[in-house]
């Protein structure tokens, strides 16, 4: 079955079966005999060096076995060592693991001799991100030893990476054992999971195999050429529940894969209060007083699109103006938009920082608009992957910056550093409207498909990594069309504050946020949502958990009003702070199974931190729930000790952990919520 122990058996040097496999010239690349060079560092990586084709190709994966967490991760490189071309490299899965499925039920003996029985396994997934209520929603699949039962295949449609389906998964032998396994690449990947059928009548096949890599490389590698391929990071679940191994992978994330300070500090994601780009200095201006004078705990300035460009109103999409936004073919142009920041966006940063926030900006860095009058439109078209066809035409095009591209690429680390050293920006939103899969392909040469792809998937993270370099106590924000580019390598620099762009529009469902935030958690637990503000509190707390951008006086017509209530404000801030806080230290424990297939049902979660003996419940009766009362299902308390607890409404108890593990939480009326913390303050 898929456990670490059948894996490693694959990374000895002298196993006749590897983790990989492609094809050469068109035919299976023979892998038994490959030599194996194995080079390990002092810091848990290794590096497995093989010669598939000798003489001609060399492939590295450069892996960490990781000591404290049941995980090994991987990269491969494939490079050409020869002094001329390569053959034809295709069907390159980066992860090819087949293993013996244990049998579940349905045993069955013949002639005192053979023996079958029947064997299942299951693959969770998720969908992805497209803007609408089914964000992140989870998914199963169970497969079986049966023509038309026996396989699933997912993939990207195009080459945002998160779009159609999270690319994170499951594959379980049992409740208790399984494998999770995460595929690191922002581009077009594939993944597979296959039951053999080896007796179509009776439904037998014993084996079951994995495969994972790029959705489309049928490519020859130049002489000295290397290119990367997708990552591949496996966590084993081996006697641990589902639960119990998603809260081991949560952990494993934060701990690995989250992004740092310059102390090595976690970053966590910020409370934010998000205005439109477009709207003046002065009214920015305005806004920064009152958060400062009704010392509202926001801890970031949130700069969203519309601040570049040429001079000219740029309203927001939802404001009622004369004016059209025109934010989305402003992008490519570098210029201030001194129509509505006539002296940049410096006047701006100098008043958050001394109302002791942090500036976040939004940029667009990756996509130029033909309309945008950029400069670089004329200085470097040849750097400039799209459509010049009907750019000449007249039509307004996006065109993707390939990065993959050195010199685009270190032109566009030197423009983005420039801006936010001499702007006093301390954070950066990257944002990506548009699906590059066009792009890439038309990149290509014959011979050479996915080439122009690998380069620029890997330029991108060397971008992003040298950003933090400039900047090592910056926090990446990505966006990226609201969760379209979530893979656990973007995650070790980044995290999403816009986990979908559903939560753009008003009104929207505000309780499929809530779905958002509780099922995003198990596989990225640094995360964030936009939310309209605190004037509908069920609004609000529907948003809290990770990061928050507040968009409650956004944009032009939506003022701070004299009524507005700000000690309620204050406090909803205050506790969201507490419950993103203990969604970094603790396990998360849903409340409710399967809300999303019943809306009557109430929905809710309890984050638990076993080394502090503490935690918090954020729990809803949602607007279709007619029951009053809500009996929880606490997990990692001690029946007998005592806890402190403390509730939103106001409350405050001793509850011993009994008490507590059951306690019956009351609410008066659909549409409602409650928010607990507690604190063991004396054991059993």
């Amino acid at each position: 079955m898929y456990c670490r122990k059948t894996f490693e058996e694959m990374l000895d040097a002298n196993s006749p079966v590897k983790p990989f496999s492609f094809h050469y010239d068109g035919k299976p690349c023979d892998l038994k005999e490959i030599p194996c060079t194995v080079e390990t560092g002092e810091d848990g990586t290794r590096k497995m060096i093989y010669e598939p084709v000798p003489g001609i190709i060399r492939l590295t994966l450069e892996m960490t076995v990781w000591p404290d967490y049941p995980v090994i991760e991987y990269t491969p490189y494939l490079e050409n060592i020869s002094q001329k071309d390569s053959g034809i490299i295709s069907e390159f899965s980066a992860l090819d693991h087949e293993a013996e499925d244990p049998v579940a039920f349905g045993l069955q003996k013949l002639n005192d001799a053979v023996f079958y029985g029947n064997s299942r396994i299951s693959v969770r997934y998720h969908l992805g991100s497209k803007a609408n209520g089914a964000d992140f929603l989870p998914q199963r699949r169970d497969l079986f030893a049966r023509p038309g039962s026996n396989k699933l295949e997912l993939q990207c449609e195009g080459a945002w990476c998160s779009t159609d389906y999270l690319p994170f998964f499951a594959v379980d032998n049992d409740p208790m054992n399984g494998i999770d396994l995460a595929i690191g690449w922002n581009g077009g990947w594939k993944f597979s999971v296959e039951k053999e059928v080896t007796n179509g009548q009776m439904g037998h096949g014993k084996k079951s195999r994995i495969r994972c890599g790029m959705k489309r490389a049928e490519f020859l590698l130049h002489p000295g050429e290397k290119v990367m391929q997708p990552g591949i990071l496996l966590h084993f679940r081996e006697g641990k529940s589902i639960r119990d191994g998603q809260n081991e992978f949560r952990r494993f994330m934060i701990a690995h894969h989250a992004p740092r300070n310059s102390r090595g500090e976690l970053i966590k994601p910020p409370i934010c209060f998000e205005v439109w780009g477009g709207l003046e200095t002065d009214k920015q201006l305005q806004r920064i007083q009152v958060i400062h004078e009704k010392q509202l705990p926001y801890e970031e300035w949130w700069i969203d699109a519309g601040w570049m460009g040429s001079p000219g109103p740029c309203p927001h999409f939802l404001e009622k103006s004369e004016h059209s936004s025109d934010w989305y073919t402003r992008v490519g142009s570098w210029d201030f938009n001194t129509w509505a920041h006539p002296h940049g966006l410096k006047p701006v940063a100098d008043a958050v920082h001394r109302a002791g926030m942090r500036l976040m900006v939004w940029f667009e860095a990756l996509r130029v608009s033909s309309a945008s009058r950029g400069a670089i439109l004329k200085e470097h078209p040849e750097w400039l992957l799209g459509d010049h066809a009907s750019a000449a035409e007249g039509k307004t095009v996006s065109y993707l910056l390939n990065i993959g591209i050195p010199e685009a690429r270190q032109y566009l680390i030197d423009t983005i550093c420039g801006i936010m050293e001499r702007e006093g920006i301390d954070d950066y939103r990257e944002d990506f409207n548009m699906d590059a899969w066009f792009c890439l392909s038309q990149g290509d040469e014959p011979g050479r498909i996915g080439i122009t792809e690998m380069k620029y998937v890997e330029g991108f993270y060397l971008f992003w990594e040298e950003l933090r370099k400039r900047f090592p106590d910056m926090y990446i924000d990505n966006c990226s069309g609201g969760g379209r580019r979530l893979d656990y390598k973007t995650a070790s620099m980044a995290f999403p504050l816009c986990q979908s762009d559903f939560a753009c529009y008003l009104p929207y469902e505000e309780e499929c946020v809530q779905l958002e935030n509780l099922y995003l958690d198990d596989w990225l637990p640094l995360h964030g949502t936009l939310n309209w503000g605190p004037d509908d509190p069920y609004h609000l707390v529907s948003g809290l958990g990770g990061g928050l951008g507040c968009k409650i006086w956004q944009f032009n017509g939506r003022e701070p009003k004299p009524d507005h209530d700000y000690d309620l404000h204050r406090r909803l801030l205050e506790w969201g702070k507490q419950l993103r806080d203990i969604h970094l230290t603790g396990d998360v424990y849903p409340q409710t199974e399967a809300p999303e297939n019943d809306w009557t049902k109430w929905n809710g979660q309890q984050i638990h931190d076993p080394r502090k003996n503490c935690g918090m419940v954020q729990i809803f009766r949602r607007k279709n729930s007619p029951d009053p009362d809500f009996r929880l299902k606490l997990s990692g308390l001690f029946p007998d000790a005592v806890y402190e607890t403390e509730f939103f409404s106001g409350e405050k108890k001793q509850l011993s952990g009994r008490e507590l593990a059951s306690l019956t939480i009351h609410l008066d009326s659909p549409r409602s919520f409650q928010i607990l913390r507690y604190k063991m303050i004396r054991s059993a």
